[in-house]
């Protein structure tokens, strides 16, 4: 393949062209949608279009599906910034700033997690944070912020956010990123308050008793809902976890990100990601049932933190999604009991974060998975 840096260089300089089949991208349009985890395979995309990002595969997996954004948009901006998609024989110095000048970082691992992050963070910052349902994702251009936070002028962070992204992804994947998910046939499910009260259980074997930390973000900080929970059944670094079971939440199809982070999509439009793995057992479209064991926690750091990020000892880290995007816990009913959730990441005040059943409420603390609808 030839490569695509003067071709890029040159789109760039015409900027200013609007293209009739693509609006401004819109927060939406970054979010990696469930039938892209199962319809667009990374690793056999990068082995016919850039090998020389093969070896990175599994890290572009991961910190999509971490960060809840589209692999392709990231696999477009890095060559909009620095043509390493298109140039095969892009020089090992270039694959270690794939996204050039657009962040600090150095390394292709680093630089893709805090691109990631960074439009993540731009996507929910700026949309609703209230205690029920998912992020509000119809906010600005999350590429313009992220052009806007690396110090560039707004005329050229536009100009780039808008028709220069949308040249170089038709070029790479033959359609503008607007166009192909509104060809979808397959529309996501309507947004609700809430999963049904009988689709979720805690995420390990039924009648086991594991320890429920307070809710946070998905990251832990940030303003974007409250979506996540840190569950463990004790032991630390190099402790024996092959008896403790992470189990999938309800059914579903089972996607894999990387070696430590997995993803079951569920009816009606959620998902649940479990986070901190080891020994994960099913393929990428793999059917699942509900309290079907998945993986392992993971026992050491190495592991826990496959691709980067933070954790203190064996634990999951379990999410939940609505459409793709991160949604609040407040309202969720999970195991039985519905979720109060109205403070802060990890805040454990019994008032602000606790767990309530037949009119009971319950602290942080151990819980027994007793499944949905107990008597």
């Amino acid at each position: 393949m030839k490569p695509l840096l003067l071709a890029v260089l040159c789109a760039a300089s015409t900027l200013s062209t609007a293209h009739a089949d693509a609006p401004s991208l819109q927060s939406r349009d970054l979010v990696y949608q469930y039938d892209e985890m199962f319809d667009f395979d990374i690793a056999t995309w990068l082995a016919g279009h850039a090998p020389q990002l093969s070896p990175h595969a599994e890290t572009l997996s991961h910190w999509a599906g971490y960060s809840g954004i589209s692999p392709r948009v990231l696999l477009a901006l890095m060559e909009l910034q620095t043509g390493v998609v298109g140039n095969q024989d892009a020089p090992p110095a270039r694959l270690e700033r794939p996204f050039g000048a657009l962040v600090a970082t150095t390394g292709f691992g680093p630089q893709l997690r805090e691109v990631a992050e960074s439009l993540r963070d731009a996507m929910y910052d700026a949309s609703d944070t209230s205690t029920k349902g998912p992020v509000a994702l119809s906010g600005d251009n999350p590429l313009r912020t992220l052009y806007a936070l690396s110090g560039m002028d707004d005329t050229r962070a536009a100009a780039l956010a808008g028709a220069g992204f949308n040249d170089v992804y038709r070029r790479l994947f033959g359609s503008t990123r607007q166009v192909a998910l509104r060809s979808r046939t397959a529309l996501p499910q309507p947004r609700a308050d809430a999963p049904p009260t009988n689709l979720l259980q805690f995420p390990y074997p039924l009648n086991a008793r594991w320890h429920v930390g307070g809710a946070h973000t998905h990251s832990g900080s940030g303003r974007f809902p409250m979506s996540s929970l840190d569950m463990s059944v004790g032991g630390g670094w190099g402790s024996n976890q092959s008896n403790n079971w992470v189990t999938s939440s309800a059914a579903g199809r089972f996607k894999r990100h990387s070696s430590c982070m997995a993803e079951v999509v569920h009816e009606g439009g959620w998902s649940t990601t479990y986070y901190h793995l080891m020994n994960i057992r099913q393929a990428t479209g793999a059917t699942v049932a509900a309290n079907e064991p998945i993986a392992n926690p993971a026992n050491t750091r190495r592991q826990a933190l496959c691709d980067g990020g933070s954790s203190t000892g064996p634990h999951e880290h379990w999410s939940l999604k609505s459409n793709g995007s991160q949604h609040h816990l407040n309202g969720v009913t999970l195991s039985s009991y519905l979720i109060t959730a109205t403070g802060f990441s990890y805040d454990t005040n019994c008032q602000r974060f606790n767990l309530s059943r037949k009119g009971q409420r319950y602290c942080s603390g151990f819980y027994t998975n007793i499944g949905v609808d107990a008597p």
